[in-house]
C-alpha cells in the first residue's frame, strides 16, 4: 500500500449535470487536493461548476488552478479562463470587425480609396513653425520650432461620379481616426494586365523614393532628422471593376515587387499610388448634386514626407544666402506696403499718428510653376532649406527699374557706368544685383548708392568675378524671407505644380546682427 502509484483520482465527477449541457465532456472538481507525494502531470480543479445553456463550447475552463500545491509539478496551469459565456461576447466582437474599433494593431483600418478628381488641383500643404521677434536695429531674431514641416492633402472627390457616392458615409465612419490615405500625384498605371496570383507589376515611371514607408518615427541625430528607415510599402490598386491593397517589397523603375500574390486581377491602365497613414480632422463640405451622387472636399493629415535631396539645389550665393529665381511674370505678381501704425484720435483736431516700425515692410507675392519631376524636386528642397519664415534669400524685386551698362567695367574698378530712369531714386538704398551679360552669362554683387557723374554709376560692395560688357543688364534684388509657414502646393497634375508665394522685404544686417554665436 505504501509504494502505490496513482495514474488518476477522480472524486465527485459530477455533481450535478445542468440540463442543456452539450458538452462532449464534462467534469466538475476532477481533484480536490493532491495527495502527498502525487506527480500530476495536469491538476484542474473544478473545470466547470455550471455551464450555461446553450452553450457548445468544447472546453470550458473557470477557476483552473486557485492556487499552486505543492509537490504538484504541472507543467502549465489556468486561473480563470473564462467564467462566463454569453451570447453578447458575439454580437460585440462582430461591431468591432465592422467599426475598426479593436486594438492595435489587430484594428482594420479604412483606405480613402476614392480617385482624385483632377478637373480640379490637389492641394498639397507644407506647415513649418517659426517664432520671429522684431530687435531694435529693425532686423529680425528668427528660431525654427519644427523641422519637419506638417503635411496636409486635400482631395476634390465626388463631382457626380457614380464611384464616388459613398465617400460622405466613409468620411462621416472615419473622421478622427487613422486610415490609408494614398499619394495621387506619385501615382503610376499599369502597362500590362496582372492576373491573380501574380507576384509583380509592370509599371512605367515608378520612383523608389515616392513609394516610402507609410508611417516615420521621427527623431533629431547628429546626421539630421530620421525615421524613415523601414522597408514597408503599401499601395493602392485602382482598377475599372474595383480596388485593392497590396504590399510591396522591391521597387524599380518599370516592375513592382509584390510580398504577397495579387488577391485579384488588374487590367492594363489601372493606377497604382502609394498609401500613407493620415487622419482627417477638418469637416468636409460637400454639395449633393442628385440623390445619390456628391462632390468636394477632404483634408487629411498625413505622415510628412522625407527629407528631399539637397544636392539638386544649384542656386547661387550671396553674401551668404541663396538667389532665388524670378516668379512668372504672366501671372500679375504684386507687391504691398504696409507699417505698423498707431492713431489716437479723441479730439475734432487732427490725429495723433506714430509710425512703430520705421524700416521697409514691403511684401512681394509670385507664383511659380514647375513642369518636370526635376524642377518639383528642386523646389521641394528650396523649401525644405527655407523651412518657412525662418531662412533669408535674394529675390529680384521688380520695383526698380532695369539697369543698362554703358561701359565695359573692370572686376577692379568698384562701379558700374549705367543709364536708366530715375537712377538714384531707386538705388539709394544698400543691396544687391543680378548682372545678365548679353551672352546669358550671369553674377551677383553687392550694390550700395548711386550717384550722378557723366552719367549713372552705381557703387558696389562686392567684387566683380569677371568683365562687364556693355550692354549687361542690371537687375535689382531685394533680402527677404517668406511671410508665412504654410507653403501650398497646386498640383494640377503629376507634372505640373503651381507655387504661390509671398516674400517680405528684410533690412540689410546692421551692428551685429551677422554675428552668429554658437557653443563649443
Amino acid at each position: 500500500m505504501t509504494d502505490r502509484v496513482v495514474v488518476q483520482d477522480i472524486a465527485e465527477t459530477s455533481s450535478k449535470p445542468t440540463p442543456g449541457s452539450e458538452l462532449p465532456e464534462f467534469q466538475g472538481e476532477v481533484l480536490s487536493r493532491a495527495s502527498f507525494g502525487a506527480s500530476a502531470a495536469t491538476f484542474t480543479p473544478e473545470t466547470a461548476i455550471a455551464p450555461v445553456p446553450p452553450n457548445l463550447a468544447a472546453n470550458w475552463l473557470a477557476e483552473s488552478l486557485a492556487y499552486p500545491w505543492p509537490p504538484i509539478d504541472a507543467p502549465a496551469f489556468l486561473i480563470e479562463v473564462l467564467r462566463r459565456d454569453t451570447a453578447s461576447s458575439a454580437i460585440v466582437a462582430t461591431g468591432m470587425d465592422a467599426f475598426g474599433d479593436q486594438p492595435w494593431p489587430d484594428a482594420q483600418r479604412g483606405v480613402f480609396a476614392f480617385r482624385h478628381d483632377w478637373a480640379e488641383p490637389l492641394v498639397e500643404r507644407l506647415e513649418w513653425q517659426t517664432s520671429v521677434v522684431r530687435l531694435a536695429s529693425g532686423n529680425e531674431s528668427r528660431q525654427a520650432r519644427r523641422r519637419v514641416p506638417g503635411r496636409l492633402l486635400t482631395y476634390k472627390v465626388g463631382n457626380a461620379r457614380q464611384s464616388d457616392a459613398l465617400v460622405a458615409d466613409w468620411l462621416a465612419d472615419h473622421l478622427g481616426k487613422t486610415a490609408w490615405w494614398p499619394l495621387p500625384q506619385y501615382a503610376v498605371h499599369l502597362t500590362q494586365s496582372a492576373e491573380r496570383g501574380a507576384l509583380a507589376l509592370d509599371v512605367s515611371d515608378a520612383d523608389w523614393r515616392h513609394f516610402g514607408p507609410p508611417a516615420a518615427a521621427l527623431r533629431l541625430t547628429n546626421d539630421g532628422v530620421q525615421g524613415w528607415q523601414s522597408d514597408e510599402r503599401w499601395v493602392l490598386i485602382i482598377a475599372a471593376d474595383g480596388w485593392q491593397v497590396a504590399q510591396l517589397s522591391d521597387v524599380e523603375s518599370d516592375l513592382l515587387w509584390l510580398a504577397e500574390p495579387l488577391a485579384r486581377a488588374a487590367g492594363a491602365g489601372s493606377s497604382v499610388m502609394p498609401l500613407m497613414w493620415g487622419c482627417a480632422v477638418d469637416p468636409a463640405d460637400l454639395t449633393q448634386w442628385v440623390p445619390g451622387m456628391v462632390g468636394g472636399s477632404a483634408t487629411a493629415t498625413i505622415t510628412p514626407a522625407q527629407t528631399p535631396d539637397m544636392d539638386v539645389l544649384d542656386d547661387p550665393w550671396l553674401d551668404e544666402i541663396p538667389v532665388w529665381p524670378d516668379g512668372n511674370w504672366r501671372d500679375d505678381p504684386a507687391a504691398a506696403v504696409a507699417g505698423v501704425i498707431t492713431r489716437q484720435d479723441f479730439s475734432p483736431a487732427d490725429p495723433w499718428v506714430r509710425r512703430d516700425d520705421p524700416w521697409p515692410a514691403t511684401t512681394f507675392q509670385r507664383r511659380y510653376l514647375a513642369s518636370t519631376p526635376e524642377e518639383i524636386e528642386i523646389w521641394r528642397a528650396r523649401l525644405w532649406r527655407t523651412q518657412g519664415r525662418l531662412e533669408a534669400f535674394w529675390l529680384p524685386d521688380g520695383l526698380a527699374p532695369v539697369l543698362w551698362v554703358t561701359a565695359e567695367a573692370d572686376p577692379e574698378d568698384g562701379f558700374l557706368r549705367v543709364t536708366g530712369d530715375d537712377v538714384s531714386a531707386f538705388w539709394h538704398r544698400p543691396a544687391a544685383c543680378l548682372i545678365v551679360h548679353p551672352d546669358g552669362t550671369r553674377q551677383y554683387v553687392l550694390t550700395a548708392t548711386c550717384h550722378l557723374d557723366q552719367g549713372g554709376v552705381l557703387v558696389l560692395r562686392s567684387g566683380l568675378d569677371e568683365w562687364v560688357p556693355e550692354g549687361s543688364r542690371v537687375i535689382r534684388l531685394s533680402r527677404c524671407r517668406l511671410d508665412h509657414d504654410a507653403v501650398e502646393l497646386y498640383w494640377h497634375s503629376p507634372a505640373l505644380v503651381e507655387i504661390t508665394l509671398t516674400a517680405r522685404q528684410l533690412p540689410e544686417p546692421r551692428g551685429n546682427d551677422r554675428q552668429t554665436y554658437e557653443g563649443e
